[in-house]
């Protein structure tokens, strides 16, 4: 099972999670968004870009970071018997912050998979014309790699 993943962050020299989006390949999916992460640490972009897509006063999606764990961990949870399981991301920097995420305790059963290569560009870009579709945002980047996904 392929778990397609996504976030946004503050900054690329600051770094710090804002939020995290996760697809599975058979739909079932994870977002949520820190509510306790600096405001102070984004740079330009991501407050133009990113924080205005924020849900920060729905209660479903926004937590802690120590709630972000539990959560995301339970979510990943019944995943746990279905066979290899690897997060794919296409930037390097999604895997660090979902280890982040957990506090760097990986669950033994779930490893990496970088896909950058296998996602078709063309694709994923179709993907942004559906209605309602948010670029940099990280639930739908990560839906986005998965429509894009190809199996070789």
């Amino acid at each position: 099972m392929l778990i397609f993943l996504d976030t946004e962050f503050t900054d690329f020299i600051d770094i710090e999670l804002i939020s995290i989006g996760l697809v599975s390949q058979d739909g079932r999916e994870f977002y949520a968004e820190r509510n306790d992460f600096d405001v102070a640490k984004c740079n330009n972009f991501v407050r133009a870009g990113i924080l205005p897509m924020l849900t920060q006063n729905d209660s479903s999606v926004a937590m802690t970071r120590a709630e972000l764990k539990v959560n995301l961990l339970s979510w990943l949870s019944q995943f746990r018997h279905q066979g290899e399981i690897q997060v794919g991301f296409d930037y390097s920097t999604d895997w660090e912050l979902f280890l982040d995420a957990l506090d760097g305790e990986q669950p033994s059963w779930i490893g990496p998979a970088l896909i950058s290569d296998r996602i078709d560009q063309a694709r994923r870009e179709s993907y942004f014309q559906l209605p309602g579709a948010k670029r940099h945002h990280a639930l739908h980047d990560a839906r986005a790699n998965r429509h894009a996904f190809f199996v070789v």
